[in-house]
Parts: C-alpha cells; structure tokens; sequence
C-alpha cells in the first residue's frame, strides 16, 4: 500500500516520522498512530536527502501485516484451544487424581503462556529484521503534489 505524507521529525540513523492523512485502510492494520485531528503519524525507514517538511511517498508491505497479525490475534487463541484439549486428554489418559476439565484448565493456560512467549519471540524477530516498518520511495517535488499536502497544514 502506497500513502503520500510530510516528513514531522527524523529520527537518527535513517528513521523518520511521516503524518498522513486518515485514508479507509487506516482502520484495519494497526501500523500508523493517531497524530493530530485527521491525520495519523508512521515511522518509515528514510533514503538519503529526506528533510524535515519534505512530502515523500511511502510504502507499506500488506502481506507482513496479514501474517502479523494472524500470529499476534489467531495463534495465542489456537494455543488456548490445543492445550485444553491436550490437557484434559493428558489427565484422562494417565488418570491422575484431577478431573478432565481441571486437566484442560491447566494445559489452555499452559499452553497460552507458551504462545505469548511466541508471539514476543516473533516481534523481537521482525523488529531486528525491519521487514514491516514502512519504506520512503520517494521525496515528491514540488510540482508533483497530488493531494496538495505541505508542512504547514501540520
């Protein structure tokens, strides 16, 4: 997904900080923060030149966000109900003095413990990789400014 933005603040080395305009996609990805009335802010990784006030194009990878997100969302919840079952089978099986459901209880929570370990084990993993963080494509000219967007509407 493309998005035209301004460049609010650059954080060293090669980050910088792009507020956007709420578009329909903003709703459902998570990836940008509420910045100021309409608008949401983004940290992007930068090429060379970008300055402060600059309106760049940025690009963010669609794909990395439906994977992120059923890992974050789907897989905790998979984990809940395979430990459930796992336990209360577990329990039966080596008849051990607690019942099925307490055996379940016990291998849902186990095992939802297990999956937020997951879960943080893959965000340091895309974080150190950088994959899901938005791109600058380019710094627009002047002239080629389609949604009319400058600095000082900021």
């Amino acid at each position: 997904m493309r998005e035209q933005g301004v460049v609010t603040r650059i954080i060293p080395p090669d980050v910088i900080e792009v507020s956007l305009r709420v578009s329909e996609a903003c709703g459902r990805c998570g990836a940008c923060h509420p910045n100021t009335e309409g608008r949401v802010g983004i940290e992007a990784v930068a090429i060379s030149g970008v300055k402060t006030g600059d309106v760049v194009e940025i690009e963010i990878s669609t794909g990395g966000v439906v994977a992120t997100s059923f890992v974050v969302y789907l897989l905790p919840v998979v984990f809940l109900i395979a430990g459930y079952i796992f336990g209360s089978t577990l329990a039966d099986f080596f008849s051990i003095r607690i019942s099925g459901e307490t055996g379940g209880i016990a291998g849902a929570l186990f095992l939802l413990t297990v999956s937020f370990w997951v879960v943080r084990r893959y965000d340091r993993h895309i974080r150190r990789r950088g994959t899901l963080r938005a791109r600058v494509i380019r710094i627009l000219p002047e002239g080629e400014n389609p949604l009319n967007i400058n600095a000082a509407s900021l």
